[in-house]
């Protein structure tokens, strides 16, 4: 499964890692499955764990999310609140 390059956890993990690489970084909002919204702001407040294959991202409330990447449904650029 770790080789298979149509695994979704992949996709999603290559995706997130793609967007912390790019310079200048664009802060982003994981959209999950159910319809929650995890703002990444910076490349700080995410964790991808290279053995669990999971995402972590960090609040500012201080609050820390555990994300399995099937669960994510889009990567999308952060919208301000107008």
């Amino acid at each position: 499964m770790n080789g298979d390059p149509f695994d979704p956890n992949a996709i999603v993990l290559a995706q997130l890692k793609q967007r912390l690489a790019a310079v200048p970084f664009k802060p982003f909002d994981i959209v999950m499955s159910n319809g929650d919204r995890h703002q990444v702001p910076t490349p700080d407040h995410i964790t991808i764990t290279r053995l669990l294959r999971r995402i972590q991202v960090e609040t500012d409330e201080p609050r820390i999310v555990e994300i399995n990447p099937l669960h994510v449904a889009s990567i999308e650029d952060h919208q301000n609140a107008a």
